[in-house]
């Protein structure tokens, strides 16, 4: 990225993209608006072709790692791996222990996962192994 480029505010960036886009021409828009939702593609399609669904929750959880811990809430979750959302300063390949009750369990969930993923809203958990049929309640 340019040097100016970073002196441009989101905000501004985002008026002249606008301003941009109301001068084209009614064909160039349609043609800017198909590529802009290809390059929308890739993710949905990883959603799509996802072995283990994830399912909206708000579930309280523990996590500790190496030189942190931390209780936050998880936003999503599948037999797989989990989405938190934080603010922790956190890293992709950390190894993280976590601990959760699902809705209706009896037992808490005690698992281990990667960061596989960090965005500014949170992290992507990968569990080492499936929870399995014993959290179907999931």
């Amino acid at each position: 990225m340019a040097d100016n480029d970073q002196k441009i505010t989101l905000t501004e960036v985002r008026g002249r993209l606008f301003e941009l886009i109301f001068e084209m021409a009614e064909a160039d828009s349609r043609a800017l608006k198909e590529e802009l939702e290809k390059g929308l593609q890739p993710e949905q399609e990883q959603k799509e072709r996802r072995k283990h669904p994830r399912k909206n929750s708000f579930i309280h959880v523990d996590c500790s790692g190496n030189k942190c811990a931390f209780t936050d809430f998880i936003q999503n979750i599948s037999d797989s791996g989990l989405y938190i959302e934080t603010q922790m300063p956190l890293f992709p390949d950390q190894e993280l222990s976590l601990t959760f009750s699902p809705p209706g369990a009896e037992d808490s969930v005690k698992i281990i996962g990667e960061i596989v993923r960090v965005d500014s809203r949170g992290i992507g958990v990968q569990f080492d192994e499936l929870l399995g049929q014993d959290h179907q309640q999931i």
